[in-house]
Order: C-alpha cells, then structure tokens, then sequence
C-alpha cells in the first residue's frame, strides 16, 4: 500500500509539471519593430514557440486582457491601426495534445498616434564650400525602422528624386538648390508627409572685407565715417550686399554706406556678397567699430618758468596722435585766444620763448572733426635780474619783542616792478619792496623771500630770492657762563666765558662778581667784552648776561659759578672689596679719601652713571646695570666752602657683568671600582674671594627637575675649586656654585654634571630591549625602569651634550620608554626614580647606514666567570658567517663562526668591541666586566678593628670626665646613632635650614671599600647658667687603622659647650683629625689582594667632637 501511494504522488507531480499553468516558452514580436507608431500603419504580430514544432500548438493573441483573435492554427496576426488601437499585446499557446499545457509569451505596447509624422532635413551647415560637399540628415520623430527618399529641385527646374529607399538617414550633395525628404516603413508601404525644403546655397570664392574708409583705430561721436564692403576677385558690379551687426539691424544692400558716429553704433560688423538666390560669399571676418565720446587733449610742458635765454616745449597728447592735426592758441585775456605758430599742423610739439598762457586742440577729417580744447598751462619767462632778501639788523634769530626790517632789492634798478612776497602765516600778498616787524612774536618766524614782476609783461618775473630764515624764539634767551677751571691754581687765572643759547650774533656781554656766596646779586660790574671771555684771578661768585641793539635787549642772567681756592690734599676713589670683576648683584661700597690731612670734609661726588652718591664718605651699594660708570669725587672744607681739591682720578665700574655661572667638570665621566671622583668648579677669576659650594642632584619628577643637596663639607663652601668624592659606586648628577662678599652673593648653578656608572642595583635599573647596544634607525626599542619606585623617568644625555627627558623624543607609559631609534638618539640612558635614586646607566649606539652592521652585546656589565657571546647582524640578517671580531682595535677572530663566545669572562676581556663582515665595520662598543667579591678567610681584623674603636672611645669618654671634673660640671656623653651616607644625610650645626646637606657616598681606596659612618659625640656642661648651642665649634677628628693593610680610618666627632660664665661669640676653631692605627694580628694572610667590591673592605666610622671654651683652656694649660 505504501508502495503504490509513493507511486501516484510521483504521477500527480509530474502532471503537474507538464499540464498546469503558463510558462513563459512563447515569445511575441512586432514587424515594424517599433513601439511608437502611426494611423494608417499596418503591423504583424508573430507568436513564436521555444519548444516543439509549431504544427503541434494552436495561438491565441490578446490586448489588454481580452482576446483579439480566438484560437488557431495561424501563429501571426496583422493589424491596421487606427487611434484606439494602443495597449499592451501578447499572445498564448495552446498544446494540441493536451489542453491544459500552455505558453504565455512576453507583453509589447504599442503605441499610436493619430496623427501622419513629417519627416525633417537637418544640415551640418547651410552653404557648401568652395570643392567640398555637406551632409544632409533626415528623421522622422521618435520612432525606428524607417528607410528615406529624397528629393531635390534646382533653381528653373522641377522637383526630382535624388535617392529612394534609402536605409541610411543621411546624403551628402555637392550642389546647391532646395531638398525634401520623407521616411517610409512596413508592408504594405506607409509614407511620413515630406519634410519642409531646406536651402543649400554654395560659396563663391570671393574673399570679402569690411572696411573704413578712413584707417583710423578709434572714432568719435560726431565723426562722418564710410563703411565699405570690399569683394576681392570680382568686379563692383553685379554684386547684391548683405550686411550684419552687433550693434543695431541692417537692411543696407549697399557696397558703401555714411554714418555719423554715435555710440550707439559701436560693435561688430559683416558682410558678404550675393550673386544670385543659390550663390554667394562667405561672411566677412567681423569688423569692429568702436565709437568714443569727443576726446579731449592733454596739454603738457617740460617747464613751466622759461629761464633766461631758455624756452619751453609744449606737447598736446591724444589718442592716437599721428592721425590729428593740432590747433595751438596763446591767451590773451580770458576771453581772447591767437593762434600760435604750428596752427592746423600734425606736430603735437612746439616749443615757445614767450610767458603766457597756453591751450591745443586736435582735429582731423572733412568736414574737420574738432577734440575738445585741452586745459590751459600757465609759463612764466624769468629774466636776468635778481632778487635779494636783507635783514635789518642782520640777526636771523631773534626773540619775542625784538624789532627786524625785511627789505626786497632787484638789481638793476627798482623801477618798474611789482614785488611777490613768500612770509609765513600772512593771507595778503604785499607788492612793496619791504616791511618792519615790530614786536616780533612766536607768529612771525619762517621763510621769507621774494621776486619781481614787471609791471607791463605779468608773465615775465625775476626768480625767486634765496630763503632768508628768521626764526623767533618765544624766551627770553639766557647766558650761559663756562669756566676753564673752578679752582684757582696758586698764582694763577682762570678764563671765564660768557655765550647766549640759541646761539646768535650781535651780542655785548656784561660780567658780574660777589666777593662771598653770602653777597646779594647784583654785585659790581666786572667787564664787558665782545667776545664772551675774561680771565680772573680773585675768587668769587661770578655770573653774566648779553645785550644787543640800539635799544639795548638783555638776556636773562646766568647762573652763577663758584671760583675757588685749590688745595694740596688729593682725593682718591677706592672700592671695597676691591675685586677685578663686579657682578650684578654684589654688594661694594665706594668710598671718597682725600689724602694729607684729616680735616672735616663735605664730600662732592660725579658719576656718569644713573645714581649719584649723596654726599658722604662712602657710598655701600648692590651693584647693577644702572651703577655702571665712571666716578670721581672731591671735598670742600666745611668751614671754608670755596676752599675744595681737585677731582679725583676715576674710578669705572664695568657695565656687563651679569650674575656669572661657574663651569663644572667632573673626572671621570664613567665610574670604575675603586675609582675617586673628581670635580672641578670653573670660574672666572676664582682666586678673587670665592669660596665653592658642592651639592649632589637628586630627581625631583613631580617638578620635572632637580633637587640639590649639600655634599659634607660644603655646608660653609670650601676655599679650593675642586672637590674629590671617594668610592661612589653608582650614577649621579652634581653642581656647584660660588659665593663671596658680606652679605653673601652667590653664582648661578652650574650646569649638571654626570659621573655614570653600568653597575646595576636593587633600588633602580634599566633595562633594554632588545638587549643590545648597537641599533639600526627606526628600530623599535624599548627602556624599562625597576626598583623600589613606582613613578619613573628616563633620562638621555646626546653626543651632542643634550640632557632631555623620554617624553621629547619617546613615548612614556607607567617605567617603560619606547622609542623608534633614529640617527642623533645615540648617547646615555639611565631611570631616575620618584624617591630620588638613579638607575644604571647604558649606552645606546645608533647605525645611521641602512646597509651597514651591528655589533651584538650585551647593553649591561659582564659578571666575571660568566659567559658571553657577541654577533655581528645587518638589517634584515640576525646572523652573518665569516665575521671578523676586534678587542681594542686588535683582530681577535677570524674564521667562519657567526658568533665571538668567551666561556669565562675575566677582566682582561673589557674593552671595545667590534667587528667587520663584507668590508663593512660596525661602530665600536664597550663591554664591562664585574669583579666577583670574594669573602676573608678570618674575622679576625674586624673584630680587632671594632676593639679598637671601643678603646679609643673609652679613652675619650675618660679625657671627657676630667674635664668635667675640673670645671665641676656635670658631663654627659650623647652618641647619636650613626648613619650611612648612602642612606641618610646630617645636620651640620651651621648648614643653612633652606638646603640639605647630604653625606657623599661610601669612600673607596683603589684596592678596598670603606663604608663611611658619621658619629657627632655631644658634650653638654650643666651650669647655673644655660646658653644655647653655638652655631659653629670646633672638631676634633680621631682616625682609628687597623693592622690590615686595607684597615679603615674611623673618626669620631666629639662635641661640647662651654657654660661657663664667660662669653664667646662666633667664635671658630679647626677641626683637628687624629688617626689610629691598628693591624690584623691574625694568623691568616692574604696573599693576594682582593679586587674591589661594594661590600668588601673594612668599614670607616667617622666621629665628630666638637671642643667648647673649657676643652680650649684645658689645652691652653
């Protein structure tokens, strides 16, 4: 059952397949095959099947969803159209054995117009040249499928067919005449209506021109022009003209036509020539009329005052110059013009002798075309006499309320001339030969000058007068008196002269004299002199005044000066301190000593410097820019004021001494075991009173800076430049500066020094990655900070002495830098940490040459016995063969290996490294290796050395109970807890609160390490009177050896105060070391010595004692 069920399923499917529904194997066309078409046109549709033989289907064909034709047999359908007839056809096949198998085919629309297309004649354009041809297109609306006939009729001839049935739309025709066509489709025939004619003229080869009869390239409104067309070839006649603008219509059919210009006519114009309806020229090339407004001349002359003997050229411009005439006029009168020689001719120069006053005109043309007449041009004729201004009296400066006569003179005579006056601040012309200024104020001051006129030719003048100056000064003027000196030599004189400022002439000068200070002025009449100078002899109080005219005009009187007596005592400026170089900043005082005598003195002091010292002795004053300058000074006796000495000598104070900044070097740049370092402050003149201050750099990250501190010692500045640090192990950055003077000045800082060392420890390091030293540009490399530290910097230090942070040439995240290496990035890298510590530092070595090599090595310290492997690499190679190693520039392997392996490094292999590949060498980079620290076979030296410190510590601790005793005080001894300088830092009693002063690192020897303890021991007496502790005391410094040969001095500081009754203040003593010596006296020796190491070594305990007032008298007896 299940079987025949899965059967009849099959057949329904297939049944269904074969029998129900449309499929789309039919297909519909359209002959005309086109979708626009016209009443009256017939079509056939064909309903083509894809499958099977036509015989075995019977078609049905439908419009818009009805049935047209019923169905059969005939697969094709004709239809003549009418208006009504539009819609969407399509047709259906019906299988002959089967009635339900059918074919649907695809839908064409058709669409019909009622009314009869006309067909239409295009032309590429409308004339056929001379031997050439024009295409003719024809078409018929939007439609397809048409085929052309074409028609063509000749002048005095009938219509003709040209080319029926043609399939292209398209003929080309060689001659002229009118052409028809219409377009023709389908079966039977259907025929669009006949296009409309469309005239094809042919080109005569005539070359046509329009032309101006009169070759002018402008004209002017008003002008009669001739406008020509000129048919090259052919004679003049038989010839109609057409003609063509831009400018207004045409309907000349004239060869030449009159205009007169307007500007309205300007434009473009053609024309051409025709000879008969089908024949003609070609268009002229376009000619342009371009119509001005009547110019105007421009009048111009090269001078306009004719010297004598001279002439004048005067030039009348217009456009286009060499087509006018000119018309010259010389005017007479306002209303009056002669023409002038050269009148109607085409020069546009002509030169003329005589003053007057001139206009042109142009003209051209008949009639004669007139420009407007130019503007007129004034020129004068000048004549030999001349002109001259005098003053009376002859004083160009005067002063308000002086009298002054200005008077105009021509030569030869003054008869005939009206005179022309140039003053100031005067609106009326004068034509006398002269005028008086009385009571000359601030107004009648300027330039004066004139000229003359004669009276019966106004164009003919002398020249102008040169300028006479007068020049009115609103103050009275006032003498000015000068001495050759204000002391009188013994048995000499001094000259006294006498001037009035401004400077002018005609001056009397009147002298004056008071026998004492005290004396009223005016005192007795001296002299008078002309030339301003008297000598005298008497001392006195002297002054003067001028005068000058007829009327006597007095200047004010001068200020009076002081004649003295000279004495013998000779002052001197000094300056304290008296140091070679005065820098900004630095306290001096100048002080005035006359020598010879101590008597009461009034101090004079002048500078030409900015401050005047006020009259004392000394003058104390903070140098700066406004003190720079030279000084003198003198004294005049307080009870004899006109008795004074003579100035001192000068003393000059420099004028660019900025605040100096010292200059720090350090020896060595790299740390080595054991080594010592040491600096060196650099400044100009450093013998003149300096004292150098050292201080160590410590990281300051939130401020992006550096901290310093105090390095021991420095708290009071050392009296030596350099200062040398023992056994510093690790990098660190340092400064110095100077100081000098009461108050204190100090320097600038230095510049930070580094002293760098590789070695890494716990507290910072850096590492790289990739761990190498050398680098090609653009490698990627990253630097990582670690340690006890969580905020990092890292810092460079360029070949090029550039000291700048991570963030200005990498990228910092958290205690990493990465960078991309370029060619300047080679130089030293170290971390400085947020709590202050530097990291080991590195170096960074940058290949700039693409295809250059690298030394592989390692970026830190080699451990001595551990094993090491370099490799030489290039870009895009990590590893080479046949590579050539050097140490120290000496060749060290030579054969095919890739890599130089040492197995067990000793300190004979630090060096510099390189090596070499193809001819090319890599840059060289240095290897360290650290020494191994080796422990002692005994504590016997230590334990005798820690014996021996407590016995010299005991011995103290006796010394102080006596002293104690005498001074019946009770004693205590107060240690205060030592501390290593790596790890802490001490007050010194007189360190300034604002800096700190911290311990250098621990002090090595060249063969051991010694740890450096610092242990201040205080003294303290108990009296009935207690004092506070002096802020300086003095040391005593105790250095305890042991036997060893590498023992460590141990120092102990010892301090105490002196309460007794008596007082001393600020007093200062020397500290005062002692060194004990102590040796191993074990059985152990060493034969050899031990390499250095941080740990190894004995330590050195430094003690400070400090000896007050009663340990000085217990010394003293």
């Amino acid at each position: 059952m299940d079987h025949t069920l899965f059967c009849v399923l099959q057949l329904f499917l297939i049944s269904t397949l074969f029998c129900c529904g449309h499929t789309q194997d039919a297909e519909l066309t359209l002959e005309p095959n086109s979708s626009h078409l016209f009443v009256g046109e017939c079509v056939i549709f064909t309903c083509g099947m894809k499958g099977g033989s036509g015989k075995d289907w019977l078609y049905e064909f439908s419009r818009n969803g009805q049935p047209v034709v019923a169905i059969n047999t005939n697969n094709s359908y004709s239809l003549n159209l009418t208006a009504d007839l539009s819609g969407d056809y399509w047709c259906v096949g019906h299988h002959k054995g089967s009635a339900r198998s059918t074919n649907q085919s695809n839908t064409i629309t058709l669409s019909v117009s009622a009314h009869k297309p006309t067909a239409a004649v295009t032309a590429e354009r409308g004339t056929i040249p001379d031997g050439g041809t024009v295409k003719l297109s024809c078409s018929v609306e939007d439609s397809a499928e048409w085929k052309y006939d074409w028609f063509k009729q000749h002048p005095g001839s009938n219509k003709a067919a040209v080319k029926m049935d043609a399939a292209q739309n398209f003929i080309n025709i060689s001659s002229e005449g009118i052409y028809w066509c219409r377009g023709r489709r389908g079966n039977p025939v259907y025929f669009t209506k006949q296009s409309e004619g469309y005239y094809i003229e042919k080109n005569l080869p005539n070359s046509v021109a329009v032309t101006l009869r009169h070759n002018w390239t402008e004209i002017f409104k008003g002008e009669t022009i001739s406008i020509s067309c000129e048919i090259q070839g052919g004679a003049n006649t038989g010839w109609e003209y057409e003609w063509r603008t831009t400018s207004s219509d045409m309907t000349s059919t004239k060869r030449e036509f009159k205009i007169t210009a307007h500007v309205s006519y300007s434009g473009e114009y053609w024309c051409k020539g025709r000879r008969d309806l089908f024949s003609s020229t070609e268009w002229s090339n376009a000619f342009t009329l371009q119509v001005s407004y009547k110019p105007r001349p421009r009048l111009t002359s090269d001078k306009r005052i004719i010297p004598v003997g001279g002439n004048a050229t005067l030039t009348c411009s217009v456009t286009n110059p060499a087509q006018w005439n000119y018309y010259w006029f010389q005017h007479t009168s306002n209303f009056s013009e002669i023409p002038v020689n050269g009148y109607g001719k085409p020069d546009n120069v002509i030169s003329v002798s005589q003053g007057g006053i001139y206009s042109c005109r142009g003209g051209r043309g008949n009639p004669v075309f007139y420009t407007e007449g130019s503007g007129v041009v004034t020129i004068e004729k000048r004549v030999s006499n001349r002109a001259v201004v005098s003053l009376q009296p002859n004083n160009p400066v005067i002063f308000t309320g002086e009298m002054i006569t200005v008077t105009c003179t021509v030569e030869g005579g003054n008869a005939g001339w009206v005179y022309g006056w140039s003053k100031p601040n005067s609106d009326t012309v004068s034509t006398h030969d002269g005028f008086r200024i009385v009571n000359a104020s601030a107004s009648s001051g300027g330039n004066y000058r004139c000229m003359g006129t004669h009276k019966q030719d106004l164009h003919s003048s002398t020249e102008w007068s040169d300028v006479v100056t007068v020049i009115v000064l609103e103050h009275r003027p006032k003498a000015f008196i000068s001495a050759s000196s204000t002391v009188l030599p013994v048995g000499g004189s001094v000259t006294l002269t006498c001037s009035v400022k401004p400077s002018s002439s005609g001056w009397k000068y009147f002298w004056y004299r008071a026998k004492d200070t005290s004396e009223t002025l005016p005192g007795q009449e001296v002299d008078s002199s002309s030339d301003g100078e008297i000598t005298v002899s008497q001392e006195g109080l002297y002054w003067c005044r001028g005068g000058r005219g007829d009327q006597m005009y007095f200047t004010e009187n001068s200020v009076s000066v002081n004649i003295n007596k000279m004495v013998t005592n000779r002052p001197v400026v000094t300056l304290q301190p008296n140091w070679p170089t005065i820098y900004y900043g630095e306290t001096i005082t100048l002080r005035c000593e006359i020598q010879g005598g101590h008597t009461d003195w009034v101090y004079e002091w002048m500078t030409t410097s900015f401050h005047l010292p006020p009259n004392q002795a000394e003058h104390r004053i903070t140098f700066y820019y406004s003190h720079s300058g030279s000084y003198w000074c003198k004294g005049r006796k307080k009870n004899a004021p006109q008795i004074a000495t003579s100035w001192s000598a000068s003393l000059k104070l420099p004028r660019d001494y900025y605040k100096p900044r010292p200059v720090l070097s350090a020896s060595p740049s790299w740390l080595s075991p054991g080594s010592s370092v040491t600096l060196r402050c650099e400044i100009e003149h450093a013998s003149a009173g300096w004292r150098f201050y050292w201080y160590k750099a410590a990281p300051d990250l939130l401020h992006k800076n550096y901290n310093y501190d105090l390095l021991p010692g420095s708290t009071a500045g050392t009296d030596h430049d350099s200062y040398i640090i023992h056994g510093q192990t690790h990098t660190a950055g340092y400064v110095c500066r100077a100081g000098r003077g009461d108050p204190e000045y100090h320097t600038n800082y230095s510049e930070i020094k580094f002293v760098w060392s590789a070695d890494v420890h716990p507290a910072a390091s850096l590492t790289v990655n990739p761990d190498r030293v050398q680098h090609f540009t653009s490698d990627s490399v990253s630097l990582n900070c670690g340690g006890n530290s969580a905020e990092w910097r890292v810092m460079r230090f360029t070949e090029t002495h550039h000291l700048s942070r991570c963030s200005s040439w990498g990228r910092m995240t958290g205690s990493s830098c990465n960078m991309n290496m370029n060619w300047y990035h080679s130089g030293v890298y170290w971390c400085e940490s947020g709590s202050g510590e530097f990291s080991n530092t590195v170096n960074i070595t940058v290949q700039n040459d693409d295809d250059g090599v690298i030394l592989v090595s390692p970026v830190h310290p080699v451990t001595e016995g551990a094993s090491v492997s370099l490799s030489c690499r290039l870009r895009e190679q990590n590893t080479l063969s046949s590579v050539s190693f050097y140490h120290n520039d000496k060749l060290l392997q030579h054969d095919g290996r890739e890599e130089l392996n040492i197995s067990a490094v000793s300190q004979s292999d630090e060096g510099f490294y390189k090596c070499q590949h193809a001819g090319k060498t890599s840059q060289q980079s240095w290897m360290s290796v650290t020494a191994v620290s080796r422990p002692e076979s005994s504590s016997f030296p230590v334990l005798l050395m820690v014996g021996s410190v407590i016995g010299i510590i005991l011995l103290i601790f006796l010394l102080l109970l006596c002293l104690c005793k005498r001074s019946k005080d009770l004693c205590c001894i107060r240690w205060i807890q030592s501390q290593s300088s790596s790890q802490s830092s001490s007050s010194h009693p007189g360190v300034n609160q604002n800096e700190t002063n911290q311990y250098s690192s621990p002090l090595h020897d060249a063969d051991e390490s010694r740890d450096v303890t610092y242990s201040p021991i205080e003294l303290k007496h108990f009296g009935k009177k207690r004092r506070h502790h002096e802020p300086e005391e003095s040391c005593v410094y105790s250095e305890v050896k042991t036997g060893t040969a590498e023992s460590t001095p141990v120092y102990a500081e010892i301090n105490h105060e002196n309460k007794g009754k008596g007082k001393r203040k600020n007093k200062k003593s020397t500290p005062v070391y002692a060194e004990i010596n102590h040796e191993n006296k074990g059985k152990g020796k060493k034969k050899n010595k031990r390499k250095w190491s941080p740990a190894a070594g004995d330590a050195a305990v430094y003690s400070e004692v400090g000896l007050g007032a009663a340990l000085d008298n217990n010394a003293a007896m």
